[in-house]
């Protein structure tokens, strides 16, 4: 469905009806979830501790974290066919990740008249598209379960194959001031002497 021109559609997400608005954060947070676990899985692949795993992971982009994860399980897996099934497991996750995208990427309007409310497609792909695509709560709900049982399929190999996070055995120390300034101020500590 096109933009009608005469219509003056609601952009304001604060007139988005409760049930919807509690389906897009069902959304956000099974995303949330998902990549979480795939942040797991490469750390547990890397043999590294749960807050180095974080420390290497938190910033980069989902699929950034699906390229890391389906280049190391294959340099470790122990089996073609374990690779293929992470390959399988991988898809999986992209195709959910592409649901969270249209729910959060795209603007939802609502029919001043009729209360409809709709998620405006915008590509500009070689030609600039524009469409009204209808939302329904129910199916951004079941997006939600698909996205969330992509992470805990792969949650659950990861269980089938011991392939657990290390939990971390030294503490974290307090995050350091880390400006010229700071560091300038604290000496190099000599050698055998920790600060």
């Amino acid at each position: 469905m096109a933009l009608e021109p005469a219509v003056i559609y609601d952009f304001d997400p604060h007139n988005l009806p409760e049930d919807l608005l509690r389906a897009i954060g069902l959304v956000t947070a099974a995303a949330a979830q998902t990549e979480s676990i795939v942040q797991q899985f490469i750390g547990t692949l890397l043999g590294v501790d749960q807050a180095e795993t974080i420390a290497l992971t938190a910033h980069m982009s989902a699929p950034l974290k699906s390229h890391v994860a389906k280049a190391l399980i294959e340099l470790n897996g122990v089996s073609a066919g374990v690779v293929d099934m992470v390959d399988d497991l991988f898809e999986a996750i992209e195709a959910a990740a592409d649901k969270r995208n249209v729910v959060v990427h795209n603007s939802l309007a609502r029919h001043p008249e009729t209360g409809e409310v709709f998620s405006v497609r915008e590509k500009a792909r070689g030609s600039l598209q524009v469409e009204l695509q209808p939302v329904r709560v129910d199916e951004i709900e079941r997006d939600a379960t698909v996205i969330y049982e992509a992470g805990m399929d792969l949650m659950r190999f990861m269980l089938a194959y011991n392939l657990t996070p290390t939990p971390r055995t030294r503490p974290i120390r307090a995050p350091l001031d880390r400006r010229k300034k700071a560091r300038r101020a604290r000496k190099a500590p000599t050698v055998g002497q920790a600060q």
